[in-house]
């Protein structure tokens, strides 16, 4: 049985590959050396034979990279600059939910112009991402996922943005 290992550098998204730490995996996640684990990664020829990962290598390895990927975005989230603080708009208007829910800027703004007194709410401020996102999570807690009663826009996501520059003005 001649069986070539699975080449993961033929899988789709396997340049992003190119941008991690292998010395970092390899001795974190496999107690292995660098080089053990790039001859892996690259399917070199070892004893005359190319190389690839076991089954349970691939296992590790995924978990390794989901690990990593869960770092970063946590890490990414702290990333918010200090100086302004973390606004949450929570919106209860059914009308102006369906506009979020429908991602139409253009629908929520006319609806605010055309209600003879909107009710913009005040933003709750938080000094971290942590901070806001836990107060959001609490936003649903008893409610039906089926027929949202309030939605937050964050500003800390780039989707809210619009809408939150919106309310700023208005």
């Amino acid at each position: 049985m001649n069986e070539q290992p699975l080449n993961i550098r033929n899988l789709p998204g396997a340049e992003v590959l190119d941008n991690i730490n292998c010395a970092y995996i390899a001795r974190q996640f496999f107690s292995r050396t660098r080089s053990w684990f790039t001859q892996r990664l690259n399917n070199n020829a070892v004893n005359g034979k190319p190389v690839g990962f076991s089954a349970e290598e691939l296992s590790t390895l995924r978990l390794a990279l989901t690990s990593l990927a869960v770092e970063l975005s946590t890490f990414s989230n702290n990333l918010t600059p200090t100086a302004m603080p973390i606004q949450v708009y929570v919106i209860t208007d059914p009308e102006a939910i369906d506009y979020l829910i429908a991602d139409d800027l253009e629908g929520f703004r006319q609806h605010f112009a055309e209600q003879e007194y909107p009710d913009v709410p005040t933003p709750e401020t938080f000094a971290t991402v942590q901070q806001a996102q836990a107060f959001c999570a609490g936003l649903s807690y008893g409610h039906s996922d089926l027929i949202p009663t309030s939605f937050p826009l964050r500003s800390y996501e780039t989707s809210d943005k619009p809408y939150i520059t919106f309310l700023n003005n208005y």
